[in-house]
């Protein structure tokens, strides 16, 4: 029997991992799936009432369809509706998928991409992701109109589609062991955090750009995370 204070102790630290800017998104990825749910079956609805339309048409003009014709139809139903479920099913996202996402759809997508991260992350950085999220959330309708040509799209580009990913990679190829441990000047949980309070700041600061309709200032400001690895201990 695992002992009772180690449990309450979990308990408590899952808590404490779980930001209401967590839960938010956490409700924003429910809902997300229930509409992608709700879709699903809309489609299938609209393909079974074809198949039968199909059968009746069959049966009144042809003669009827038999028990092979309605066996065949109930195939066919279930064929349409696991080729509608995996049409509409998104595969798990990775680095690769998000560096080659369409920009008004990035935003959406590394949020997806964090969240499937966050459980390895030590409490102060998912509550950073958790907020990285927020940001991620605001600047999308932004992006959603944005030339993918102009410079602000490159910018926005690179911080979160391929610096983000690499930041929090960096520190889960580090050993969990090491990860408090300084060396060097280096301690992976603390560059971490650093790291992604860069990214936070970044994107609250592209987002105000954009508001403000600068795009210039992508071009002129090219604020970069410079990210290095010192003998595998460093992020």
């Amino acid at each position: 029997m695992p002992n009772s204070d180690r449990v309450i102790q979990d308990a408590e630290a899952l808590l404490q991992r779980v930001s209401p800017e967590g839960r938010r998104l956490a409700q924003r990825a429910r809902a997300r799936r229930n509409a992608q749910a709700v879709k699903n079956l809309k489609h299938i609805g609209i393909a079974t009432t074809a198949i039968f339309a199909v059968a009746i048409v069959w049966a009144l003009v042809l003669g009827p369809i038999g028990v092979l014709g309605f066996t065949g139809a109930l195939v066919a139903i279930l064929i349409a509706s696991g080729i509608i479920v995996l049409a509409g099913h998104m595969p798990e996202e990775t680095p690769e998928r998000l560096v080659e996402a369409d920009i008004a759809q990035l935003p959406q997508r590394t949020e997806s991409w964090l969240q499937l991260q966050r459980p390895a992350l030590p409490a102060p950085a998912a509550r950073l992701v958790d907020s990285i999220g927020l940001r991620l959330e605001a600047i999308a309708p932004q992006l959603s109109t944005l030339d993918p040509r102009e410079p602000a799209a490159n910018e926005v580009r690179k911080l979160i589609a391929e610096e983000l990913p690499e930041l929090i990679q960096g520190y889960t190829r580090v050993p969990p062991s090491l990860r408090r441990q300084e060396r060097d000047g280096v301690v992976p949980d603390r560059q971490l955090v650093e790291g992604l309070t860069v990214v936070e700041s970044e994107l609250a600061r592209m987002s105000a750009d954009l508001a403000s309709g600068d795009l210039h200032k992508f071009a002129v400001q090219g604020r970069y995370l410079e990210l290095k690895y010192k003998d595998g201990e460093g992020v």
